[in-house]
């Protein structure tokens, strides 16, 4: 059919009189015009009155007709399937031998509801109240009386097309909201299942979280209950991750922890619940499995981690510590067999080297004997039970004090007097390392501000950097804070730092460059004892190497130590730096390191460490003379 046949709208006309058939296309195909239709398709079509007549465009019909109900009911059923419905329908009221208009009419709506019917009739076969209880409707009905003009007829059909055009753009918009409804449902089910998704998953390995992995514990733990069985819960943490992510980057970090991830689904069951609690911990629910079968998969999964992760061109040789947790037997909640299974995971760690360990009771009093030291170093850290002490630091050739380390001290309300060895390894496992060493620097510049101020001569304080300050406080803020905070000057404070803190981490090259814009003096703590490769030495900007203690303990003896210390001390001084040997304790350690031109000394030959009054009574004594005295 060609477009403009498509375009316009259709009419059937249903009557046994052939003629009748004529009149009507000769009605509704007229190119004549009159005033009445031009008035009616001003309203209809909503033209300006301003218009004249021959600007309005009357509606274009194609007539089909049928002489028997049946086969109009037929074409208006096939018409209906082409997609081209029929608009109106003329229907005789008396058809025989056939059904009448009202059986047709009938048969018509039940395949087309929304066509618009006009019933001719010149009888009173029935009153309007009987065909509207027949046909059960009236908004889609008129009745027209014969005889009728071709005004009326062409009234009819424009006004009756027009509504059965609207009706036909309000089912098309309403279909359209009902999309974009249906859409914007989709889209909104969609982002809650994503938001849903992200809430209950590790972002990184796309594996659930803690709050997915403690509903998932509750449902195996309801079901393990009611089928009388056992379950086991292992806690995975990767051994030396921190070292990956320090000298490789957090970069190729993740990429471990995702191959991890992998391989570790890899080897479950579908069953198997595999969760990512952060960082490099990761938890398994075995439904069903005892302890004998978790020792069999815990090798198992020991076993993934054989074979090297090739990482950024790189094969590295990872190996993990796991925690196993035995339900009912070890805990009877979550959160109790994460906690346990956490604990054994710890104890596996002290074994060293891809091992693990089966929960037991001993394990829960360690872990709260722990809680409860961390409990008491945070009351320390609040209420001031930390004290510092300074150990003097000697300049050799004068053979007087210049500096002093500034050493920590925990005066506990029970234990007494603890050294740095009884707590600084918990501060350094809970992250309080961070606040103390920040409390420490803070207090031994108050200090010295305070001896400078009361007119005693002014010594170089030494404090010990972590590597902790440098990864999670931006320590060069902290340190300009503070000196601004009380103001001392920044030629009297240094900051040691180890080798390795440096070697773990490039961006601590950063750090101490600003650290040294500062005006701050810069050591390298323990130096021989770290992992560093000398050519760090030419790229940070330092002021002086501290010979660790275990080399000049062994001056004198059996050993190459001596060896070592001359060859520190060469290198120092081709490098411009100052070279202070730590723990000297003899008469043959001093006059080792004065033959060999060693700058500063500091030990217990000397002086042990000082009370912040014993160290202030030297200081005092020092007025007289023009430098400080050796203690």
């Amino acid at each position: 059919m060609a477009n403009n046949e498509k375009n316009k709208l259709k009419i059937i006309v249903i009557d046994d009189n052939v003629e009748i058939h004529r009149d009507f296309i000769k009605t509704l195909t007229t190119s004549n015009r009159n005033s009445s239709l031009d008035d009616l398709a001003t309203q209809l079509f909503e033209t300006s009155n301003n218009n004249t007549p021959s600007s309005i465009v009357l509606p274009q019909f194609q007539i089909d007709t049928a002489t028997q109900g049946q086969e109009g009911v037929e074409r208006i059923k096939v018409a209906l399937k082409e997609g081209q419905p029929y608009a109106l329908a003329f229907v005789d009221i008396r058809m025989p031998p056939g059904w009448d208009g009202i059986e047709t009419i009938k048969h018509m709506w039940e395949i087309d509801k929304d066509i618009q019917v006009v019933i001719c009739t010149a009888y009173s076969d029935y009153s309007w109240e009987e065909t509207i209880s027949q046909l059960g409707q009236n908004d889609n009905l008129l009745i027209l009386k014969k005889p009728f003009d071709s005004i009326t007829i062409r009234q009819l059909a424009c006004a009756l097309t027009k509504k059965w055009e609207l009706m036909q753009k309000n089912y098309q918009y309403t279909s359209l909201l009902k999309k974009e409804v249906e859409d914007r449902t989709q889209d909104l089910k969609t982002t809650l299942s994503k938001v849903e998704h992200q809430a209950k998953h590790d972002s990184l390995t796309n594996l659930p979280n803690r709050a997915f992995l403690l509903d998932q514990l509750k449902k195996t733990i309801n079901e393990a209950t009611q089928n009388n069985q056992s379950f086991s819960l292992l806690f995975l943490d990767l051994d030396r991750f921190k070292l990956v992510n320090d000298s490789l980057s957090h970069a190729v970090g993740d990429v471990l922890l995702q191959s991890v991830a992998t391989r570790l689904q890899e080897a479950l069951r579908p069953e198997d619940t595999l969760a990512r609690l952060g960082g490099d911990e990761f938890v398994i629910i075995l439904p069903g499995i005892d302890e004998q079968k978790a020792l069999i998969k815990t090798s198992e999964l020991l076993r993934v981690f054989n074979l090297p992760f090739n990482i950024a061109d790189r094969n590295l040789i990872v190996s993990v510590s796991i925690g196993i947790c035995v339900y009912p037997k070890n805990g009877n909640s979550g959160e109790i067999l994460l906690r346990n299974a956490d604990a054994a995971m710890y104890h596996a760690k002290e074994i060293k080297g891809s091992n693990f360990q089966f929960y037991s009771d001993e394990m829960s009093k360690e872990s709260l004997e722990k809680l409860e030291q961390e409990m008491q170093l945070r009351h320390a850290l609040a209420n001031n039970e930390f004290i510092l002490c300074y150990q003097p630091q000697i300049d050799l050739e004068s053979e007087r004090m210049v500096a002093a380390e500034v050493l920590i001290r925990w005066q506990h309300p029970q234990k007494g007097l603890l050294l740095p060895l009884d707590f600084i390894p918990l501060a350094e496992e809970t992250g309080l390392i961070v606040p103390i060493s920040e409390w420490v620097l803070r207090k031994a510049c108050e200090q010295n501000k305070a001896w400078q101020n009361e007119g005693l001569p002014p010594i170089r304080i030494s404090v010990n950097v972590t590597a902790q300050q440098f990864i999670h406080q931006n320590l060069v803020e902290v340190v300009s804070k503070i000196l601004h905070d009380t103001q001392l000057n920044p030629e009297y404070l240094e900051l040691e730092l180890t080798e390795n803190v440096i070697v773990s981490n490039i961006e601590v090259l950063n750090t101490i460059g600003e650290l040294k814009k500062l005006g701050v003096t810069i050591a390298i703590d323990d130096f021989g004892t770290g992992y560093s490769s000398l050519s760090y030495l030419k790229k940070i900007p330092l002021d002086r190497l501290k010979i660790d203690s275990s080399f000049v303990q062994h001056i004198k003896s059996p050993s190459d130590d001596e060896v070592i210390i001359r060859a520190i001390i060469a290198m120092a001084k081709n490098l411009n730096l100052e070279v202070l040997a730590e723990g000297v304790e003899t008469q043959d350690q001093l006059n080792f390191l004065k033959v060999h031109e060693c700058g500063d000394v500091q030990g217990f030959y000397f002086s042990k460490p000082l009370t912040t009054k014993e160290l202030e009574g030297y200081l005092k004594k020092s007025l007289k003379t023009s430098t400080v005295i050796m203690p």
